[in-house]
């Protein structure tokens, strides 16, 4: 379908003018393309992420559009974050406008046929055509928007897609929510040498309570220093971008930056400035007792006693038999809870306390059929593994129940 009514659509990437050609640009225009809604849509759903809605300054809101050669260039910023992507477009005239991006992915969602004109007036006022609805956006001049950080590539290695992505989701959940927890709010990355010699990136992270790793095979020279810190904001925006497939992603270091690229985006980052601390004191060395419980019956169990557990630390009492594992909870405001499920402990009977939202956590991110809860006395941490997996693990510290 064209973008407006008895008009043929131009050939997107391609060269020349449509044969029935628009009606005349505004006059002064020094940015004109065409571009597909979906690819606009699914550039600026993209930056949504990245760019900053409440903030003092409102150029950190916009979207720079930088239109050449055959594409729509797209870069948004938070000062400490910068993504740029491009999309292919007809470019009749070559330039450059920032806008708010959180008003044209509005706009952009609400159009209807399969072409978008975008073309810019001296005023810098973007104007959208799609069909019969046409906008006129404020915008800002590209001179006000922060410069793009210059890349430092002292050290880059090359992960797949889908492994990278299975690392941030093992793993996100249990990053630290205090901004002002240095050391705690981002992901530790690190070379790992397995038992059979193979090298592996590993990602590493806690908030004090829990902790989370996962591994996965990459190329290239890691030659990194101990602090390798991505912030948590870094790692979900990578999270979004990255598909659950083969397609390689190239993760470059600088001695304070970092990046996360692919084949027409780049996604830009400042390493937090702080020490990670040396999680490996935390291990348990040896596990008294083993647990397996079945994902499916732990899963529903849990959901149900988190209904009932406390809203301010979600406590709940676990006790562990030798085939069976019974959950409590009681909320002084709501009442209690009893859950019982088979389990195959291998020890002695043990009963403790957890936060029930972390195995949850641990539940959502990962799969398979089953479960491992290596354990040793009440007040020592809880080791969970997958089985048949050795390429992540997972802490969770217990409570104290009163």
């Amino acid at each position: 379908m064209s973008c407006h009514p008895g008009l043929a659509t131009p050939p997107l990437g391609g060269v020349g003018r449509p044969r029935t050609t628009w009606a005349p640009a505004p006059h002064g225009v020094s940015m004109e393309l065409y571009i597909e809604r979906d690819q606009l849509i699914r550039g600026l759903a993209r930056v949504q992420g990245v760019v900053e809605r409440r903030t003092t300054n409102p150029v950190l809101s916009h979207v720079l559009l930088s239109a050449r050669g055959d594409s729509l260039q797209m870069t948004a910023t938070d000062s400490a974050l910068t993504l740029v992507a491009d999309y292919p477009a007809t470019v009749e005239n070559a330039g450059e406008l920032s806008v708010d991006a959180q008003r044209l992915f509005q706009i952009a969602r609400t159009l209807t046929d399969s072409t978008v004109h975008l073309s810019l007036s001296k005023a810098n006022r973007l104007h959208i055509r799609c069909g019969k609805a046409e906008f006129n956006v404020v915008g800002s001049s590209p001179d006000d928007y922060p410069p793009v950080p210059t890349r430092d590539e002292r050290a880059r290695l090359v992960v797949v897609g889908g492994d990278l992505r299975r690392l941030i989701e093992e793993t996100l959940s249990s990053i630290s929510a205090d901004d002002n927890r240095y050391g705690l709010n981002g992901g530790h990355l690190e070379q790992i040498t397995t038992d059979q010699g193979d090298s592996r990136l590993r990602l590493v992270t806690t908030d004090g309570s829990r902790l989370s790793w996962s591994e996965a095979p990459f190329e290239g020279n890691f030659g990194l220093g101990e602090r390798m810190l991505v912030p948590r904001k870094a790692l979900g925006e990578v999270r979004k971008l990255v598909d659950l497939d083969e397609s390689e992603w190239t993760v470059s270091f600088g001695q304070r930056s970092a990046a996360f690229s692919t084949e027409g985006l780049t996604l830009m980052l400042r390493l937090i400035d702080g020490e990670f601390p040396d999680y490996r004191q935390v291990l348990p060395s040896a596990a008294k007792r083993r647990v397996r419980v079945q994902r499916g019956p732990f899963t529903a169990a849990l959901k149900r006693v988190s209904i009932m557990a406390s809203d301010r630390n979600h406590s709940v009492r676990f006790a562990f038999d030798e085939d069976r594992l019974v959950m409590t909870a009681h909320n002084v405001d709501a009442g209690d809870v009893r859950e019982e499920l088979p389990a195959d402990l291998e020890g002695t009977p043990l009963f403790t306390g957890f936060n029930v939202r972390y195995f949850q956590d641990i539940l959502a991110a990962t799969r398979g059929d089953e479960m491992v809860l290596e354990l040793g006395e009440p007040l020592d941490p809880c080791l969970v593994r997958i089985p048949d997996r050795d390429d992540c693990m997972f802490v969770v510290m217990p409570m104290r129940l009163d």
